[in-house]
């Protein structure tokens, strides 16, 4: 454990991870900060050789690769003032994702530590979520910016969707390892499944239901009979709380959700014949116009103003990213940087799986989960570049990696 006395910023390190998800919950300001003190503290202590960068030598060949592409990228930018700050801030990226690291491998106590805080900052989220849905309003007094949906602190179900989606197998992991027992786990998991669907927000339900599916496939031990239980506990549990909501906005909006996700044509008109269909068809034509490099990070936002890329049709008037990760870098990096793109989270996910597999940590498994189902295409999703889209991903990226050393993890 981290003697704080002797070693003050370590304690500063343990403190700004802990409130990394109310950074997330604050803004994009809050989250730079984080990113830019605890890079900095970390940076600073590679400059005094308190630790070196060979003891992360694993995830820094991956990070390194794939920043080194991003620079290459850089000099065919269309507008490299805009793609430049996108790009140098990867360096903060890295030495955070590699602090993390650090404190994996030096103390599995003060990990306990952050696991704790952030299952205690989510626990709350839940509960603002649920007074929000039964009241209107959530602790704060605020109600969601969309009619139908929840917004928690934030204000917007996107956004807390994304939240959501990004630290609810964190949170299962923390109580799993508290707890060990399958039926409590099973009903909180189908738990967060029902709520994130009180959300609202299509896509991040989508990804938080196979997330903890996957979740709960690798890590409970439960019959058939079981898992029936739970199934029919959630169907019946989602229609008993949105009746209970006698605002007919929620009913409407919660019928044409579930009408959407399981009628084939209602996903397909949600793919193709949305907006989201303009901005890719939109990507598709600006990578055909700039195969090799692309547009240049940053750069979706002019291009697809254009005349030429404009849909009439769907009143698509340019948009600041594609909504989809796999046209975000093909219509901005072009085959050059998706490649690379590939090359390193494909490498980073297989790594990591062979370590899981070693090692069975609950965390690892749960960081390697959220970072797979982040990148399958076709579901809509912010900008991989813009910082709050980010901050989930890496903070997922960086336990995935974080567990990949030779000694043994406790958990």
């Amino acid at each position: 454990m981290f003697e704080y006395k002797k070693n003050k910023l370590d304690f500063i390190l343990l403190t700004f991870f802990s409130i990394y998800p109310l950074a997330i919950l604050s803004g994009n300001f809050a989250i730079n900060i984080c990113f830019l003190i605890i890079g900095s503290i970390f940076f600073y202590k590679l400059v005094k050789k308190e630790t070196f960068f060979f003891e992360y030598k694993d995830s820094l060949f991956l990070l390194l690769f794939f920043f080194i592409s991003l620079l290459i990228n850089l000099a065919f930018s269309n507008d490299i003032n805009l793609s430049y700050q996108r790009v140098t801030k990867f360096f903060f990226v890295i030495l955070f994702i590699i602090s993390f690291k650090y404190l994996i491998i030096n103390s599995s106590k003060n990990l306990e530590i952050i696991y704790k805080f952030w299952s205690i900052i989510f626990l709350i989220v839940i509960v603002d979520l649920l007074i929000e849905f039964f009241v209107g309003k959530n602790i704060l007094g605020q109600s969601s910016m969309m009619p139908g949906r929840l917004g928690s602190f934030t204000g917007k179900e996107s956004v807390i969707g994304h939240f959501f989606f990004g630290f609810c197998l964190i949170f299962l992991s923390f109580l799993y390892t508290r707890f060990k027992k399958d039926s409590f786990s099973l009903i909180l998991a189908s738990s967060l499944i029902i709520i994130s669907f009180l959300i609202g927000e299509r896509a991040n339900l989508i990804r938080t239901f196979f997330a903890i599916s996957l979740f709960i496939f690798f890590i409970y031990k439960i019959d058939y009979k079981f898992k029936i239980f739970s199934i029919i506990l959630i169907v019946s549990s989602s229609y008993l709380v949105i009746n209970f909501n006698t605002d007919n906005s929620y009913k409407a909006r919660y019928v044409w959700q579930i009408k959407s996700l399981f009628s084939l044509n209602g996903l397909t008109n949600y793919l193709n014949e949305s907006q989201y269909g303009a901005h890719r068809n939109a990507a598709k034509e600006i990578f055909l116009d700039n195969p090799l490099f692309g547009v240049g990070i940053k750069n979706f936002r002019i291009e697809s103003r254009k005349e030429k890329y404009n849909d009439s049709e769907k009143h698509m008037l340019g948009s600041n990213h594609p909504h989809e990760l796999y046209y975000e870098f093909l219509s901005e990096t072009g085959i050059f940087g998706f490649s690379c793109f590939l090359i390193f989270i494909l490498s980073s996910i297989i790594f990591s799986i062979k370590n899981y597999l070693k090692k069975r940590n609950i965390y690892q498994l749960s960081g390697i989960i959220v970072v797979i189902i982040s990148i399958l295409p076709v579901l809509p999703i912010g900008s991989f570049f813009a910082t709050y889209t980010s901050s989930i991903f890496w903070i997922n990226y960086a336990i995935m990696m974080g567990y990949n050393y030779n000694q043994k993890t406790k958990y």
